[in-house]
């Protein structure tokens, strides 16, 4: 069963990672800029966005970001579902516009970076579908602890 869990969890960084990877090679495509770094990938989304406001008409405009939330949603939900399918989280929720997830073992086994990533995954899902959403909780499901907080200034785990 351990094994299982491992595999899955392999799995679901890999599809992380290529998921980071296409949409970077996708933003390359839209700007001359070499992208090295996070901050680097952020700015050219800043400059493909602002192009994108002056070529296009208002309609288009429109419709285009309208699929790109679309695509971006999918894809955000397809890594919330494989986290709960891999042993990651136990689950993921969102009454009353407060977002929280129960995470399992193997997500202390993560690296800072790699927790963060998929909190932000899971935050900027719910704050897409609702500008009101300010903080994801993160609870342990063991003991259903707090054990962290995911909001716009990053990730805080409790005790760190």
């Amino acid at each position: 069963m351990k094994r299982n869990h491992q595999i899955a969890f392999i799995l679901l960084l890999v599809l992380c990672v290529g998921v980071m990877a296409a949409y970077i090679i996708q933003l390359q495509q839209y700007s001359d800029v070499k992208i090295d770094t996070a901050e680097d990938a952020a700015e050219s989304v800043n400059a493909a966005a602002a192009t994108a406001q002056q070529t296009m008409s208002p309609q288009n405009a429109g419709a285009q970001n309208a699929e790109d939330i679309e695509r971006l949603q999918a894809g955000r939900k397809k890594i919330m579902d494989e986290m709960v399918d891999g042993g990651i989280a136990e689950r993921i929720e969102n009454p009353a516009g407060k977002p929280f997830v129960y995470v399992k073992s193997p997500f202390y086994g993560l690296s800072f970076e790699d927790q963060s990533s998929l909190m932000k995954v899971i935050f900027n899902y719910y704050s897409t579908i609702d500008s009101n959403v300010k903080e994801l909780a993160i609870y342990d499901d063991q003991n259903g602890q707090e054990v962290g907080t995911y909001s716009k200034d990053g990730l805080k785990i409790k005790g760190e």
